[in-house]
């Protein structure tokens, strides 16, 4: 028996280990000029990922909120990261994130938000980041049905990291309702999320050796061209 029990916990471990592996599992999508990698386990109300050139973006369906009659404020929030890494010859430039939805008011005591933030940092130097905020192109205030459109932005300017090859981008999403007397209504829902790293590409600065061998050339198409001039 004292042999059999290693043997049987070893056995559960494993099952343990293949168990956890069947829920998380790392997903790498890739674009024209970059490649987009994250827990596919992780994504939560953001839904499944696809790719379209070099913007990754969801389609969420449960993204939501909504107070009825008095409730006061409700929200709704989620967190991703992704890590997007540069094709060889290819360098960052700018990071922009458009998201969509629509919301829906009723009663004079409703409102509605969106809000956010986008961080990234150097995976190479983890404590270089940068952040922007994620802002409603108008706000969310008109009343009554139908349904009404709201669009929410936000943009980081990464010039300056030419020589970092690989980033790691979080996106927090917060959704707002609230209502304030009775009869009211506030809901608000977000249905896509685009997130585009624009890229530069890269002009190789020549070694020194290259430039010797470019000098030598140079030197010899001289050479000859003098030759002939004396011949």
């Amino acid at each position: 028996m004292k042999r059999v029990k290693p043997l049987a916990a070893g056995i559960f471990l494993l099952g343990q280990a293949l168990s956890g592996a069947a829920f998380a599992a790392s997903v790498t999508l890739a674009g024209n000029t970059i490649d987009f990698s994250f827990d596919d386990a992780l994504l939560g109300l953001f839904g499944p990922a696809a790719v379209s050139g070099d913007t990754l973006y969801f389609t969420p369906v449960d993204f939501e909120v909504k107070s009825l009659n008095g409730a006061g404020f409700a929200l709704t929030n989620d967190t991703l990261n992704i890590q997007v890494s540069a094709h060889a010859g290819w360098t960052f430039s700018t990071l922009d994130l458009v998201e969509k939805g629509d919301y829906l008011l009723l009663g004079s005591a409703s409102t509605a938000d969106v809000a956010g933030q986008i961080r990234v940092f150097d995976i190479a130097n983890p404590l270089t980041d940068v952040t922007a905020s994620i802002l409603p192109t108008t706000s969310l205030s008109q009343q009554g049905v139908p349904m009404h459109n709201w669009t929410a932005l936000a943009s980081i300017d990464l010039a300056a990291w030419d020589s970092v090859q690989a980033i790691n981008v979080t996106v927090e999403n917060l959704l707002l309702a609230s209502t304030g007397a009775t009869p009211s209504l506030a809901f608000v829902e977000k249905k896509f999320v685009g997130l585009t790293p624009l890229m530069v590409a890269v002009t190789p600065v020549p070694e020194a050796e290259t430039y010797a061998m470019m000098l030598a050339g140079l030197g010899l198409v001289g050479f000859a061209a003098a030759r002939r001039r004396i011949a």
